[in-house]
């Protein structure tokens, strides 16, 4: 027998088995579970009721909130396809990106309504507009009022691992952003993946300090609630709202990108504060400096985790994966191991290195080529590419 590869399956079973335990704290928000996919699920039937069906596309513009990370959920189980946009975009990219992947409802964030709401008339396509938190302008609908009436019964079609679960446009840093259509087979075993070599457990407490937006969070919307951990959300990046958090709320893992890693590393005491050890930190986006991560691990007591990959891999395709002979070498040693790219994930597939003409190139660490990948996380395609 076979049943389709999807992080929705992951989400049946934390649903099943740990219903009761702390799925999502937003703020003053906590919602176990058992709350959570009730919402997602009345989100669900809402959408289904706005004519949201099978393929359609439904986009987002917001930062990491409860609002967004269920649409992670609500969305693909309608078998609709979720487009989360990147917050950091003008008002001119809002509007080529929803236009050129067709959404059909669009969904915005507080602080973003009033520069969605003043192009309006450029998205024809978007039949219903839906204001995830803030002051709903007119014509809106009010997200939290929509959930708080709504039924959780909804229609759920049969749901392939081909299908697609979410368009990624690109940052569009040469040309137009690109559309990288990601399946649930994707997200599924790149969730796999990354569980497999970056291995969470029950009661992990994530803290979001990636955008959801970027590769879906590298897939974390989905693999935190694979293990049955916590999503602690944050709204903007902040160095000292970071380390009190990770202090109240008892963070264990965080994505950062080099930016926040190094603001993270250089934060001064005062902004610090007491830094619990033990934090699991995944970085990606450019080699982290061997001083940082000998910071990190050496002052802090934490383990930063280099992994690589792109949009178009879902996204991981390398993990720094130190050997048992590596753990005796002294501190800034092993810093300088664990700044290098790594090697395959079990799930990503084969990965080489070329020259121009296909032939494989050294693995020394100094020949340049080309990188090259194919595997169960590479997309689907580029939409409409």
């Amino acid at each position: 027998m076979e049943t389709p590869l999807s992080p929705l399956d992951f989400a049946r079973r934390t649903r099943r088995l740990h219903a009761d335990r702390e799925a999502v704290v937003d703020g003053d928000l906590r919602l176990t579970y058992r709350q959570f996919f009730d919402r997602c699920d009345r989100w669900s039937s809402v959408l289904q009721g706005l004519g949201v069906a099978q393929g359609d596309r439904v986009a987002t513009i917001s930062p990491n909130t409860h609002a967004q990370l269920e649409c992670f959920y609500a969305v693909p189980q309608l078998g609709a396809v979720l487009v989360p946009i990147n917050y950091r975009l003008t008002a001119e990219d809002f509007v080529y990106i929803v236009n050129h992947s067709g959404a059909t409802v669009l969904c915005v964030a507080e602080e973003y309504l009033a520069a969605v709401d003043g192009v309006r008339d450029r998205m024809p396509g978007v039949r219903d507009y839906v204001a995830l938190d803030g002051d709903a302008p007119g014509g809106w609908l009010d997200y939290e009022a929509a959930i708080a009436a709504a039924d959780p019964g909804y229609v759920r079609p049969e749901i392939g691992e081909r299908d697609l679960i979410s368009i990624n446009y690109t940052s569009g840093t040469t040309a137009r952003p690109k559309g990288v259509m990601i399946t649930h087979r994707n997200a599924a075993v790149n969730t796999i993946g990354t569980l497999l070599h970056l291995p969470m457990s029950v009661g992990s407490r994530y803290l979001w300090t990636l955008p959801m937006f970027h590769a879906n969070g590298w897939t974390y919307t989905w693999t935190v609630t694979a293990a049955a951990g916590t999503h602690v959300c944050l709204r903007k990046v902040d160095p000292a709202t970071i380390f009190g958090l990770i202090r109240d709320e008892q963070v264990s893992w965080l994505c950062a990108a080099p930016t926040v890693l190094i603001a993270l590393a250089s934060a001064p005491a005062s902004v610090r504060g007491e830094v619990p050890s033990g934090v699991h930190v995944v970085t990606a986006g450019a080699p982290p400096a061997a001083a940082t991560i000998e910071r990190m691990e050496g002052e802090f007591g934490w383990e930063v985790t280099q992994v690589y990959g792109l949009t178009e891999t879902a996204p991981f395709i390398t993990v720094c994966a130190p050997l048992p002979e590596h753990e005796g070498l002294p501190l800034a040693d092993r810093a300088v191991i664990k700044a290098r790219t790594g090697v395959e994930l079990l799930t990503s597939g084969e990965l080489r290195v070329v020259d121009a003409e296909g032939r494989e190139m050294p693995a020394d660490g100094q020949t340049v080529g080309e990188i090259v990948v194919r595997g169960n996380v590479v997309m689907e395609g580029y939409y409409h590419g």
